[in-house]
């Protein structure tokens, strides 16, 4: 469940990257010639895109491109490459898009006109296929305390008009064996990483590192941006998108320290370094940032260089990805890097097809085995293969979420949407924007229709993770005008009917695609009963206190009307076979078990807010846990105190965790006695969902958390059963399937 900070951070940034491979250019016919658009006026209906594009430069020419809107609610802009955007309208009005090109060493600022018409409303015709489906807009009653109740039609009749994104295909060259960087002519293929407002560039230094026979190393010089601060992502950059092989592991090896003339402001102190990495699925995707390992800091000082070799594993599938240094100290430090060597030390890994297979293993038991991933995880074919031949589902762990699905900056006029809106939504000043116009924040779901289609050809099954939860809820939803930068709303009555058209519209979306039918499950609500933990980090603030107070109350209004609503959809859409779940940790907690219980109970409990009764099929157990549980007796009895209560139980987020820690230290007998520990936990743990299987309990699905530990959320603490890669099988993999072969033996 929890988001690598970094790539929550990276949604909360206005900063545009662009990545380049080419160095400096030397003059040339064509540099006589400024950049200029193929048009300086664009007229363009709303909800239409056009092209526009840039002459007299080759895109090799182009070390970067920005573009940007004056006016976002009228007209958006997305960058096609290096030498080409596309402006798309939003509503009627007039904006101007300014795009600066970058040849060379010197900027062209170039503008564009925008005029957006209102577009023609437009009648769907009436159709019976089983693919195509309808708007539906809901009726509410018009009292405050009671829930709204949908009136609909029987089925729907038109599927809410979403943003979608179309996949690429990523630039390809050699393969990347091993380069080295000496810096001595140059940084070569390094750039200089930060926004137009913010100052970072590349420069030479005579600091080098003990032992070098050069004379040069590259020096990463930071300064205040315009709002004056320094910026601690800013930093030097390299382009891996046509070299970078998918899947294969990279090894950097380095010197780094911080510029001498830096000494005295550190007085000794040392500065965290992180070595990280940005990824795009495609071309107008936002970047998904991520560190090498995870959340690993590297301290740096300017007394002494620092040797440094960081091995990493490069995206499974990307249309764009970069390497890159960053600081903390909000990037007021300089970095200087010597002697920089990128070695592939060895290639993608493949699945070895003949290990026993885990969902075959546990079919006479457990119908559903699943994992956690990504969609482009799901675009790699060794990586695919894997799934397919271990699980029968999956879950993705960020992309369904809210924070992923709302704009925190764009809305759109509630009438032009094509969203389910409630009756009662446009009679709150907060649901408008200046003009008086009944607005909504834009919905993109990008991945829906690509990552279900992917599963139903494969066979695979899949659980929707988009729970309405206190974290990971973008802050413009609960802000009135939906603008992130104003007054947080604080009636419930308006973020409930924001709340209503949300799931609505997003569960309509879902079942009324041609590949609804892979749908098994959808997390509604996140652990509310933890409503507390918010931790302090990016993204994680609780909204919903503003409104709804601090108190958890197992009988919370958004928390039971999430429910209705969904149950509305699944009714609407004839889809009541997928079960509506709530989700949440430490579960088997004595507790937290009793407040769980008193919640869904709350939530089926027929009163004037739920007409139907039981809405909520059951409990999602995460089951985040570590090897040395102590709680497997705990576990069991929450078990049986579900089952009791007559839930559906589903294992949802299972990792185990080792009580140490690896990393470059730790020797080969410490590591295996790491492993050794933690396929004894998952021993003990499927041995005990086995035997409450075999007592009673509707335990219908187990879910592990991610393919490898490389590529967990707690990586560094061995939690999974494949380790560096998908063909790198630990002894916890083999407890898993022995505790199924053995428990089938003694029945």
């Amino acid at each position: 469940m929890r988001k690598n900070i970094k790539s929550i951070l990276a949604k909360t940034l206005a900063v545009t990257l662009v990545v380049s491979m080419a160095g400096v250019s030397a003059p040339n016919a064509d540099a006589a010639k400024k950049p200029a658009l193929s048009t300086k006026k664009v007229t363009v209906t709303a909800g239409k895109s056009k092209k526009v594009k840039i002459k007299n430069v080759k895109a090799k020419k182009v070390k970067k491109l920005t573009v940007s809107t004056n006016k976002k609610k009228i007209a958006t802009v997305k960058k096609n490459g290096k030498t080409a955007f596309t402006i798309k309208g939003v509503k009627a009005g007039t904006a101007k898009v300014t795009a600066k090109v970058k040849v060379g060493k010197k900027t062209t600022k170039l503008t564009v006109s925008v005029k957006v018409k209102k577009a023609a409303k437009v009648t769907p015709a009436p159709t019976t296929a089983p693919t195509t489906a309808p708007t539906a807009t809901a009726t509410v009653a018009p009292t405050a305390t009671a829930a709204p109740t949908a009136t609909v039609d029987p089925k729907p009749t038109k599927r809410p008009g979403l943003e979608d994104a179309n996949q690429e295909a990523r630039p390809s060259g050699e393969p990347l064996i091993e380069k080295t960087y000496d810096f001595e002519d140059g940084f070569g293929d390094w750039y200089a990483r930060c926004a137009d407002d913010q100052v970072c560039k590349l420069e030479e230094s005579d600091e080098v590192r003990p032992g070098s026979t050069g004379k040069k190393s590259m020096r990463i010089f930071r300064d205040k941006g315009e709002d004056g601060a320094y910026h601690a992502w800013n930093g030097a950059a390299l382009d891996l998108s046509a070299i970078g092989t998918l899947g294969a592991t990279y090894t950097a090896d380095f010197w780094a320290k911080i510029t001498k003339d830096e000494a005295e402001d550190l007085d000794g102190d040392e500065v965290k370094m992180r070595f990280s990495g940005a990824k795009k699925v495609t071309s107008d995707a936002e970047e998904v940032y991520e560190n090498y390992p995870a959340d690993t800091d590297y301290m740096l000082s300017a007394d002494e260089w620092r040797h440094f070799s960081i091995s990493f594993v490069a995206p499974s599938t990307f249309y764009s990805y970069m390497i890159y240094f960053e600081t903390n100290g909000g990037g007021k430090y300089d970095i200087v890097v010597d002697d920089f060597t990128l070695t592939r030390t060895s290639a993608p890994a493949e699945p070895d097809l003949t290990l026993a297979s885990i969902k075959d293993t546990y079919a006479p038991y457990i119908s559903t085995l699943g994992t956690a991933l990504s969609y482009s995880d799901l675009l790699n074919e060794n990586t695919l293969n894997f799934v397919k031949h271990h699980f029968n589902s999956i879950t993705l762990g960020n992309e369904m979420k809210a924070d992923a699905m709302i704009s925190n900056e764009e809305t759109l006029l509630a009438s032009e949407s094509g969203y389910v809106i409630p009756a009662n939504y446009g009679d709150y000043a907060e649901n408008k924007d200046k003009n008086g116009n009944v607005i909504v924040p834009k919905l993109t779901m990008d991945v829906v229709d690509k990552v279900l289609k992917i599963c139903k050809e494969n066979g695979i099954k899949v659980r929707v993770h988009m729970p309405m939860w206190h974290q990971q809820m973008p802050k413009a939803f609960f802000c009135e005008g939906f603008d992130a930068n104003g007054k947080v709303v604080t009636d419930k009555n308006v973020i409930l009917a924001r709340e209503e058209m949300f799931i609505r519209t997003a569960y309509q979306y879902y079942l009324t695609s041609q590949y609804a039918d892979v749908i098994y499950a959808f997390d509604v609500v996140n652990e509310y009963t933890h409503m507390s933990n918010e931790g302090g980090q990016v993204g994680s603030e609780n909204w919903w206190k503003y409104s709804f107070g601090t108190e958890m109350k197992t009988d919370c209004e958004y928390v039971k009307k999430a429910f209705v609503w969904a149950y509305d959809v699944l009714q609407l859409c004839d889809r009541t076979d997928i079960s509506l779940i709530y989700n949440d940790y430490n579960t088997y907690d004595p507790k937290t078990t009793d407040q769980i219980i008193e919640l869904i109970n709350n939530i089926n409990k027929v009163d004037d807010v739920n007409k139907v009764g039981k809405i909520c099929a059951g409990i999602g157990m995460q089951s985040h846990l570590n090897d040395e549980l102590g709680s497997v007796d705990n576990y069991k009895t929450a078990i049986e105190k579900f089952a009791a209560q007559g839930y559906e139980i589903q294992i949802t987020e299972l990792d185990i965790t080792n009580q140490g820690k690896i990393d470059s230290t730790t020797t080969a007998e410490e590591k295996q006695a790491i492993y050794e520990a933690g396929a004894k936990a998952y021993g003990e743990i499927m041995n005990a969902i086995l035997e409450e299987k075999a007592k009673g309990a509707n335990i219908t699905a187990v879910v592990i958390w991610g393919l490898t530990d490389n590529t967990s959320w707690r990586s560094d603490r061995s939690p999974l059963l494949f380790g560096t890669d998908i063909a790198d099988k630990k002894p916890a993999f083999d407890a898993v399937i022995d505790a199924a072969k053995n428990f089938k033996a003694s029945k």
